[in-house]
């Protein structure tokens, strides 16, 4: 499962899996995402790994991503940032997968973090923990 809501004045969206997911399901909607938001130009991306259990087909699904995100790059800027927050292990190695798949295919810049401070560190906010940062921000635009 996941959820993703936009906020529009700090141009951040904020992914969260958790439980089970299928890897390029979920590209896919992040690409819908992009869409429906209209893609605004430097925008920041958090995909929220800390409550994910399993993944099906996470090589598959990371070029699936990066095909996707070529195609659309062309239509919609990319993200300028994406921080991946994977804090367990066997995450964190499927994270530097897609990061390794995605990083000479598209403009974003992308990273892997363990900890909660240094991923919003990278998107450029100054927090401790993410699920109070995102808190602070509102009520953001559900994205369905």
């Amino acid at each position: 499962m996941y959820a993703a809501t936009y906020f529009d004045a700090q141009k951040f969206l904020h992914v969260r899996c958790s439980a089970h997911i299928h890897f390029a399901s979920l590209t896919a909607r992040i690409a819908e995402w992009l869409i429906a938001i209209d893609a605004p130009l430097g925008r920041r991306v958090l995909v929220d790994l800390r409550q994910l259990h399993s993944v099906d087909r996470p090589i598959d699904g990371s070029a699936e991503y990066v095909q996707m995100q070529r195609k659309l790059s062309c239509e919609f800027p990319s993200a300028s940032k994406l921080a991946l927050l994977a804090p367990r292990p066997e995450v964190f190695v499927l994270a530097r997968i897609f990061e390794q798949s995605a990083q000479d295919h598209l403009p974003t810049e992308i990273d892997v973090f363990r900890d909660d401070a240094d991923a919003l560190e990278f998107l450029g906010f100054a927090a401790e923990e993410v699920d109070e940062f995102v808190n602070s921000l509102g009520e953001g635009r559900e994205l369905s």
